[in-house]
This record gives C-alpha cells, structure tokens and sequence, in this order.
C-alpha cells in the first residue's frame, strides 16, 4: 500500500456521470465541518455532493465525556488494480466546540447548556420541533456557530473504500479504538441536505423534505435517500447488530446534510463492520 500525500484524491467511476471521490484530507471544506477528516465523497457531473455532510464511511464516537470527530488521518492505496480500493486511518480526537460571534462558549455554561436543550428539542421531541428550529435559525443568523478543536485521542478507526457491485463497499476495524466508556459508535452515511431531499424505506415510509427529521432511527432493513435534482440516489441495507438512523438538517449557512447513519449503541461485539452503499440514477 502507498500512503497518500494530504493534497492527493482517489476517484472511482461508478457510471459516465457519477464518481465516487475520497480525499487524503479533510476536503471536501464546508460550513461547520471544514477541518474534519471525510469519508466518501459522491460527484455528478463535477459537481461534488457532500456539501456539510461528512460523507460515506466516516466515524463518530460518543464516549461519557462527550462525543469524539476525527481532526487527522492516515489514507492509504490498495496495491491491488483489479479492485481499486482506499483505506483511511482516523484518529478520533476532536470535540465540538460552540462559537458566538468569534468567542468560545464555555463548556457546561449556561448558555451551553441551553443551547444544547434547543437542540435536543429541535432533533427529538416533536412537540418542540417547530420552535427549536425557529431558534436555531435565529441563533445562526446572529452567529452562533459549532467547530471542532482538538482533543486527547480515544484511538483510531480503519475504514476501507473499495467500489463494487454497482456503489461501495466499506469494511471499518475499530481494534484500536478507546472502549472504557464508550455509549456509542456511528458510522455516518451523509451528502448535502440541500440536495438528497427524499427518503424512502422497506417499510414502505416515503419522506420529503423536512418530513425526514434530524434524528430518527428506523427497524427498516434497508434505507434510499434519493437527490430528484440530480437524478442520483444511495441506499443502505442494515447490517446485524446495527441500526440505521436517518437524518437530514438544514440550518441557514450553518448546516446542511442528509443521511442513512449506522449506529451501534455501547461496544459493539465484533471489532469490524462491512456494508454495501448502492449507488443508482434515478
């Protein structure tokens, strides 16, 4: 395997207009999410998708002492040209930080905290969705905003692109992974909320636009979210011992994105994941 150089891409072509982009850094930069390290990166046309999502495969950890995001990484080329195949190492040590106006908000404050209620309102409790959002956008245009500063590691996460089958196989190892309390593990599906606006799934269940809340686990055994714009759709079965969670938040100039999250809540019980991303024209 050959490390990449951080300014170096990888491309797969999965069809004459949609290609499949992973970055050695953290590209593509958008809104919050501008210096965390991204997994897979759908293009239509050269037009790169992910907006403020944080792509396909990419890892996020909720320990007791908060959630962790990945500042750094090692990326890697598979030395075999008959599959071609990327793999990032990344290390998870980075915490979300709040930001009024260029001032850090403290953590635990009371302003933190409150802030923290609206948005657990605005993802959760239906009943306070409307006001929530309301707020949160109020908040935004004044200039609240999240970033991510670093932090001691909890340990690092491998996980492997290779393009198959019509999308993308990922295969994720979390040997070297920080478990003394850990709540939850999540391996984010997600391209840009502006432009994967429908969402379908086995059950049945049709969504559109803000009908798919910003947090919503399902049983369903697979998940679509689907661009109309674009013409391009990604799809998600459910692995055992997981569920997915969808997702799609639209914050003005503070977030944008949609996804089909994998979520295994405390320490899974193998130390690796592999799943299948069907990609589609739709």
């Amino acid at each position: 395997m050959r490390q990449l150089l951080s300014c170096e891409k990888v491309e797969f072509a999965v069809s004459p207009k949609l290609l499949i982009r992973v970055y050695a850094d953290s590209r593509p930069n958008a809104l919050q999410t501008t210096n965390l390290q991204k997994g897979a990166t759908l293009v239509v046309n050269g037009r790169e998708l992910a907006e403020e999502g944080l792509g396909i495969g990419a890892p996020v950890t909720l320990y007791e002492d908060g959630a962790r995001f990945s500042l750094s990484a090692a990326t890697f080329m598979g030395s075999s040209n008959a599959v071609p195949s990327i793999t990032k190492i990344y290390d998870m040590n980075a915490i979300e930080s709040k930001r009024f106006r260029g001032t850090t908000i403290g953590r635990k404050s009371w302003t933190e905290r409150f802030l923290r209620v609206l948005e657990k309102g605005y993802r959760g409790i239906r009943s306070l969705h409307v006001g929530a959002t309301i707020m949160l956008n109020l908040v935004s245009k004044m200039g609240l905003r999240n970033e991510y500063v670093e932090s001691w590691s909890k340990g690092q996460i491998s996980i492997s692109y290779e393009q198959r089958h019509g999308g993308l196989q990922i295969a994720v190892n979390f040997e070297n992974l920080a478990v003394e309390g850990l709540r939850a593990l999540v391996i984010g599906n997600e391209q840009g909320g502006r432009l994967f606006t429908e969402y379908s799934d086995s059950s049945g269940l049709k969504l559109k636009g803000k009908q798919i809340e910003p947090w919503r686990p399902t049983s369903a055994e697979w998940a679509t979210l689907t661009s109309p714009e674009l013409g391009v759709s990604f799809k998600l079965c459910r692995p055992a011992g997981w569920r997915i969670v969808r997702g799609r938040e639209v914050v003005q100039n503070r977030v944008s994105w949609s996804g089909l999250n994998l979520v295994s809540d405390g320490v899974p019980r193998s130390k690796t994941l592999r799943y299948h991303i069907e990609l589609g024209d739709v």
